[in-house]
């Protein structure tokens, strides 16, 4: 007998990038139930009175050619190549991104303090950092941490940056040369490191049109199904509207979290486990404004305390998403947890008044439409607990037959390549497993 008929099939919870890659390289043998009414989840668009609005800064920094191809194949000839045009506003100017490399542009005093903390840092011997603060500290010396790391970090994950561990870093924290630190403190240099240097986006419809192709080549896809209680035991699902739905195998892109709290009978161990898993939350403001090219860069980082934000981008900047002679722009505000919506119409006005005062926005603009989004879980905070935590959860599922995926079913800081990679693999594991 056929293991996966006589056992419902595979079941998908999620039409993220990863739940859908996953149902794509596993074809017909698996249902899709997603709780939106429209595939994505946070890789989506939001269309709005002629303006197109992503949920925050979604770009593609694809580093395998495997990527390349496959998104290449899901929207032929309708992606832009572009080099990252980032910077770093900080001492009322702004400088390249990233500033460890740029430190060019910075005040003549602030820069000899930047040199001058730096190869101290490079020269001093002590133990190995443990923690983020602690790292940049002997990585880049006190000034560029006070300058903008600390600070940028802190409004970020919106917790002291001594509670972050080392392991999210990866390529996201790049750690140049000393050559090319001190090369880029004497000269305005256009190049950057960083995984983001070069990024891919549809030339119109916004990030979402990559979801949407990708959900073309889903054989079974329920919208607006959200999953209410899993039963791990007897392996089923109940989802909204449909009851019971038996498995064999499970793949969940839910928030790690959200998945343990539906399961039923759920060991203390693992309960408890789960929740020490932490993230922060993110209000997004999005701006639909009269006047076209608002900034001439991708986006900006904001380490200071005096504006609300840490980070505003320019997505008209790098795609088709206003009307002509118009500009959109997001601004992202941190937030911890499960907090920030119900103050949403402070944080936008708030957010309106630092846009003018950063020089981004004019007192005569226009602004034709606002728009809010938010992101209830943005980013996973990789505290002391993270690692222990996430893999005892993270093994049980397994155990179970259950295939926790995605940046937030696995629980990590990851890239929307990451999201697809790690839907493939799953598919094949499952395949494997199943011959």
């Amino acid at each position: 007998m056929n293991r996966q008929a006589a056992g419902g099939g595979t079941v998908v919870l999620g039409a993220g990038l990863a739940g859908l890659s996953a149902a794509h390289h596993l074809g017909r043998s698996c249902r899709v139930f997603e709780a939106a009414g429209r595939p994505g989840g946070l890789c989506a668009t939001d269309h709005v009175q002629g303006y197109d609005f992503d949920l925050a800064g979604h770009l593609l920094h694809l580093r395998e050619r495997s990527s390349r191809e496959f998104v290449e194949r899901l929207l032929p000839g309708r992606w832009q190549h572009i080099r990252r045009d980032a910077r770093i506003h900080v001492l009322d100017r702004e400088v390249r991104y990233p500033i460890q490399a740029n430190a060019f542009g910075l005040p003549a005093d602030v820069k000899a303090r930047v040199l001058q903390t730096y190869l101290e840092a490079r020269t001093r011997r002590g133990p190995a950092p443990e923690n983020f603060a602690e790292w940049a500290r002997q990585t880049f010396g006190s000034a560029l941490a006070e300058l903008f790391f600390e600070p940028y970090n802190r409004k970020l994950w919106t917790v002291p940056p001594r509670e972050l561990m080392l392991t999210w870093m990866g390529a996201y924290v790049p750690a140049p040369e000393p050559a090319r630190v001190i090369r880029g403190a004497f000269a305005d240099i256009p190049e950057g490191g960083g995984y983001n240097a070069r990024f891919w986006y549809p030339r119109k419809g916004g990030i979402g049109a990559l979801p949407q192709a990708l959900a073309r080549h889903v054989p079974e896809l329920r919208l607006n199904a959200p999953a209410r209680k899993v039963d791990w035991r007897r392996r089923r699902v109940e989802i909204a509207g449909l009851g019971w739905v038996p498995w064999q195998r499970l793949v969940s892109t839910l928030p790690l979290p959200a998945l343990a709290a539906r399961c039923l009978s759920l060991p203390e161990a693992v309960r408890r486990a789960a929740g020490k898993l932490r993230a922060n939350s993110v209000l997004v403001v999005n701006l639909g404004v009269r006047r076209a090219r608002l900034h001439p860069a991708h986006w900006v980082y904001f380490p200071e305390k005096r504006f609300c934000f840490y980070r505003v981008g320019f997505p008209s900047n790098y795609g088709r998403l206003a009307p002509k002679g118009r500009s959109t722009l997001y601004a992202e505000v941190a937030v911890p947890a499960g907090t920030g919506w119900e103050r949403r119409h402070q944080v936008a006005r708030r957010v309106r008044q630092d846009l003018v005062q950063a020089g981004i926005l004019r007192n005569t603009d226009t602004v034709e439409i606002e728009h809010m989004q938010y992101l209830r879980h943005a980013y996973v905070i990789y505290d002391e607990a993270h690692a222990h935590a996430r893999k005892q959860v993270l093994d049980f599922f397994r155990k179970q037959g259950i295939w926790s995926i995605g940046r937030w079913g696995n629980w990590e800081y990851s890239a929307m390549e990451d999201a697809l990679a790690a839907g493939k693999r799953a598919a094949e594991d499952i395949q494997g497993d199943l011959e």
